[in-house]
């Protein structure tokens, strides 16, 4: 697909609504995921032009505020529009802009609005349907709100570095700025559920997202671990810990790495066509003859496992990464190779799909190649409007658009001047769940949580891996004790139903019969092989809306592609840019893909709503969480398309700042992160730590001769960090103006984080069968219409309640039912 400067598309997603962003880098992905549904964002910048325009890398390395790579990744489908907000005639400009508008998305700190005289409550006042989104990175309120807190800080006191990178070096990050992206996708999603609220009662609201808890929600069963058996999870660099074995994940080969986990059990069936491979190619030995039939891994000795390892190491050293994938594929052996920017460019599968789009930019005479949809609408496509915008390029149209202002009647406005009762925004949704595991109970609990009927079918015949797996509570295992499953299955009702019986079937269509919305992730082709596609569905119920999840999408030469998300992970670029320039690639703390696709997802699968709303037509979304996750690395990949350039991890390091890492601290296994940013912020370092002699040296002086001896200042940085607790140096360092904050483990976040507990993130549910138990609220606090969790149900808890009060089911018809075994 091409695009050139202007598009209109009056059948997009959001085409009716305004958006004013007034963000920085902390929220320009928010402003273009709605823009690219459809929606006419506008982007407000000062006379001198948005920061982010100032920041590298740059379109064929020409410094220019018109040629910025991350300006480029983030602005798309967006209008330019220079205003000056200190000024009294800049401000009255915005207010009209808000008259006609739908929502205003901002980042500055918490408190600037309010002097400007542009808060919330200003705002609705204006207009009481505005939708205010505002994206810090600890939210509006708490001890941490007004803490300096770029990438580094977020992920460190998200959690997410702790178990990350090599256990015999610092934690790691995402080298590409992952951070403000969580929190963005997060205000998207959280806009799109104050929307649903509004359509039924014409109130807007303040959604308030914390940054530092979209991170949160990437470390599931670390928290588990250290809530059941206080044990915290180690950095193993290319190993993952599989209950007590330490198994490798990560495997160098020929040309690269790949990622492989060898596996017993339900897996094992991938396992055997790589050990006959081996045969095949002459390598005999312990691996080629294991019976995997009766193997269960978990059970077996380290030794044995270590000695299959070593027989597949050196047997993957032979072999390039395209020649194993080829064979994965063919053999469904769950292996994916480790992608590079060049790879991902060059794979089939993406290019099959149509995903790249060529961005035309008449301004420097070519076109750019944009990663593209991160789900596919079958009715109203995701899409790149237009190309980011030079700065103001849009001013003067707008101001015609105003002038003169329109009045913006809302619902609230004709009837009544106070929100109604009802603080369940998604009320009146009613969702039939058939998804499993993470990606996809995550896509429905955002909706659950809010205050839509999800009704999870599931199954004793084929128990949900996520409440089968450790750690368990008490140590007890049992299908409801698990401690994943209730992370992404809070406020659902659970129907135990028998999809491999035609009596389930038909019951099961009876649900969809009820239902607005379908989620599944089951492999590609499931659905349709049980007679329940969306073309079988849209039979039952023409206006239905549906989403399939999968790794890499339902169609396309590698659709079938076996693999969990730790593969998808690497297919992804993510380990690429993960660990040391000289070490491998290693995987960040969680199955990365798993914890950002569905909040695309939900965006997506509201927005349909949405449009159902307004035409009457339901539609069939396609989330592939491959294709989603590289959205998360778009500056990456334009660097590669426009310049040529593969960008490498880099550890902890930023060009942007120094010191810029994670550095060792007073305790045992203790780290706190530092981004020092600008000279003012070096002085201030300095005279922290005491003026040592060392910070005089003119080799420290400034930013570019610190980068020069980064391997030396980061010596003598850790050398002052080593006397202080991690909490000692971040009250130190943010008490003068320097970014800094504590490499957060799971005990720190559950027992003492101050802000966790002011916000009220981690909630404490009476479970039926673990009594209190802890479950994860969400980044996103709505003002009218918070989330409402309820506790992660037992399996098949409300079977009778869903068949005789949802399906209207006899008695009779239900016992039936029961005695042949359905329900279950």
């Amino acid at each position: 697909m091409k695009v050139g400067i202007p598009m209109n598309y009056p059948d997009s997603t959001l085409s009716p609504y305004r958006v004013l962003d007034l963000t920085d880098e902390k929220g320009h992905f928010c402003g273009k995921v709605l823009g690219d549904f459809g929606a006419d964002v506008i982007k407000i910048e000062p006379p001198e032009g948005d920061p982010v325009r100032s920041t590298g890398p740059f379109y064929h390395d020409i410094q220019d505020r018109e040629k910025s790579l991350p300006w480029f990744a983030f602005n798309t489908s967006k209008r330019s529009m220079v205003l000056d907000l200190e000024s009294g005639e800049g401000k009255s400009v915005f207010k009209r802009l808000v008259a006609t508008s739908d929502f205003v998305i901002e980042s500055f700190l918490p408190g600037h609005m309010d002097r400007l005289g542009l808060s919330y409550e200003i705002l609705s006042g204006i207009n009481p349907g505005i939708i205010v989104i505002s994206i810090t990175p600890f939210g509006q309120t708490g001890p941490y709100r007004d803490f300096k807190a770029p990438d580094i800080i977020l992920m460190a006191m998200g959690g997410q570095m702790h178990g990350a990178g090599e256990p015999d070096r610092p934690p790691v990050r995402v080298s590409l700025p992952q951070a403000h992206l969580f929190g963005s996708v997060h205000a998207a999603l959280g806009g799109m559920i104050a929307l649903q609220y509004r359509q039924r009662t014409g109130f807007g609201q303040h959604v308030d997202v914390s940054i530092r808890e979209g991170v949160l929600r990437t470390l599931g069963t670390g928290l588990s671990f250290w809530e059941f058996s206080r044990e915290l999870c180690p950095r193993m660099g290319p190993l993952r810990a599989r209950g007590k074995l330490m198994q490798r994940e990560v495997w160098p080969c020929k040309d690269g790495d790949v990622i492989l986990s060898v596996m017993g059990s339900s897996h094992r069936s991938g396992m055997e066509p790589l050990a006959q491979w081996m045969k095949e190619r002459g390598w005999t030995g312990k691996f080629s003859s294991v019976n995997w039939d009766s193997t269960n891994l978990p059970e077996a000795f380290d030794e044995e496992v270590a000695t299959w390892q070593d027989e597949i190491a050196r047997f993957f050293l032979t072999r390039t990464k395209a020649e194993l994938n080829e064979r994965a594929l063919k053999n469904r052996i769950p292996l994916s190779a480790c992608h590079t920017p060049r790879d991902i460019l060059e794979d089939k599968q993406l290019t099959s799909r149509n995903f790249w789009v060529n961005v035309a930019h008449p301004e420097l005479g070519t076109a750019i190649t944009y990663p593209g949809a991160p789900c596919k609408l079958s009715l109203t496509p995701w899409r790149i409007s237009r190309r980011p915008p030079l700065i103001g390029e849009h001013t003067e149209e707008i101001l015609r658009e105003i002038d003169p202002p329109p009045v913006k009647k809302t619902v609230a406005q004709n009837s009544a001047q106070t929100p109604v009762v009802s603080r369940k925004a998604l009320e009146g949704i009613k969702v039939a769940d058939f998804s499993w595991i993470l990606a996809g109970p995550l896509v429905t609990k955002s909706l659950a949580d809010f205050g839509a009927t999800v009704v999870r079918i599931e199954s004793r015949k084929r128990v949900d891996p996520s409440r089968a797996g450790a750690p368990f509570k008490d140590g007890i295992p049992g299908v409801n004790r698990g401690g994943t499953f209730r992370f992404q299955n809070s406020s659902k009702y659970s129907m135990g139903l028998d999809l491999s019986q035609p009596k389930g079937l038909e019951v099961a269509k009876k649900l969809v019969a009820w239902a607005d919305v379908v989620v599944e992730n089951f492999g590609p082709g499931t659905m349709e092989r049980m007679g329940l596609s969306y073309r079988h569905l849209k039979g039952i119920k023409p206006d239905i809306v549906m989403l399939s999840s999968s790794n890499q999408g339902q169609t396309g030469p590698h659709r079938e592609q076996r693999g969990f998300g730790w593969n998808l992970g690497g297919l992804a670029g993510f380990n690429h840019f993960t660990g040391w320039p000289d070490r491998v690639g290693v995987a960040p703390n969680p199955a990365w893909t798993d914890f950002y696709a569905p909040w695309f997802g939900g965006v997506a699968l509201l927005g349909a709503m949405e449009y159902r709303r307004r035409t009457g037509k339901g539609q069939y979304i396609d989330l592939s969480q491959y294709e989603a996750g590289l959205n998360f690395l778009a500056v990456a990949l334009l660097d590669y398309t426009a310049n040529g350039r593969e960008q490498m991890r880099q550890g902890n390091r930023s060009p942007h700042a120094a010191p810029h890492g994670a550095y060792p601290c007073r305790g045992d296994d203790r780290w706190c992160v530092i981004a020092v940013q600008t000279q003012e912020e070096w002085l201030a370092f300095a005279r922290t730590i005491g003026n040592p002699e060392w910070v005089k040296d003119s080799k420290f002086a400034a930013l570019e001769s610190r980068k020069e001896h980064e391997d030396e200042l980061e010596t003598l940085v850790a050398a002052w960090s080593l006397d202080f607790s991690p909490d000692e140096v971040m009250v130190k360092l943010q008490g003068v103006g320097v970014a800094a904050g504590v490499v957060e483990d799971t005990r720190d976040l559950l027992e003492n984080d101050p802000q966790v507990k002011h916000r009220g993130y981690f909630k404490y549910l009476n479970h039926a069968e673990m009594g209190m138990a802890l479950h994860l609220d969400w980044p996103a606090h709505l003002s009218l219409t918070p989330a409402q969790l309820r506790s992660a149900p037992l399996l098949g808890e409300h079977t009778e309640m869903v068949c005789k009060e949802i399906l209207g089911i006899s008695e009779g018809e239900y016992r039936e039912l029961e005695t042949a075994g359905i329900l279950q």
